[in-house]
């Protein structure tokens, strides 16, 4: 994997940004994947970004944001329901804040001036009107919605169904087990491997020719 200083500096102008309330809300685990998440998106090139679980914006903002300074073209598209009224709780601590708001994501992406557009419905089922909107495979995708049952392996299945390269999820971590039990039955039975992990930033990449294959196809001019 190639690293992008443009990654470190999207996810720093972001987390600085919730930090003095130029956007509104806050970070989930105070950004410490984001810049992994935008290593993961630029390294996949030129085309969109698929995310599930937007919250206030901070990661698709930090795409976005990330794959412009790069010079890495593509659109950021975000699935998220926005329930009018749950309480956001964590199993590692005792902390419960209220949710974002559509209004409030909305609000924070038109702030970054960034290309990015929320479809409100859940992930399961996958929303038709994406599919219909965006026919087109997805370059990378990002998994932080429902942690809990078979969530987490649902969303990872159907974005591998719509996405070329690489595929990460959050909260790969002891506090959530129902996302590391669905991290390693997602590479078990599926075409997907490990491309790289970070803290409790997990990716995931297309499972590529063996090595020997690549080296005979490249040898085959000589």
């Amino acid at each position: 994997m190639k690293f992008y200083d443009e990654a470190f500096r999207a996810a720093a102008a972001v987390v600085t940004a919730f930090k003095a309330k130029e956007l509104e809300g806050w970070p989930a685990d105070n950004g410490v994947s984001l810049p992994w998440i935008a290593q993961m998106a630029i390294n996949a090139g030129a085309g969109d970004h698929l995310e599930i679980g937007t919250s206030f914006g901070a990661s698709a903002i930090t795409v976005a944001l990330a794959k412009k300074a790069a010079g890495v073209p593509g659109k950021v598209y975000c699935i998220d329901p926005y329930p009018k009224k749950r309480k956001v709780s964590y199993t590692h601590t005792s902390e419960s804040r209220d949710p974002a708001t559509i209004a409030q994501a909305r609000k924070n992406i038109a702030k970054a001036e960034v290309d990015v557009e929320i479809i409100q419905a859940p992930s399961k089922p996958f929303p038709a009107a994406l599919d219909e909107k965006h026919p087109d495979l997805f370059v990378s995708a990002y998994v932080d919605g429902d942690h809990l049952g078979d969530m987490p392996y649902y969303d990872l299945v159907e974005c591998s169904k719509r996405t070329q390269f690489f595929i990460g999820t959050d909260n790969y971590e002891e506090g959530y087990p129902d996302v590391v039990d669905a991290s390693h039955k997602f590479m078990l039975e599926n075409e997907w491997r490990l491309f790289f992990k970070n803290f409790i930033f997990i990716a995931f990449r297309r499972v590529q020719p063996p090595r020997n294959a690549l080296l005979s196809s490249r040898l085959e001019h000589l």
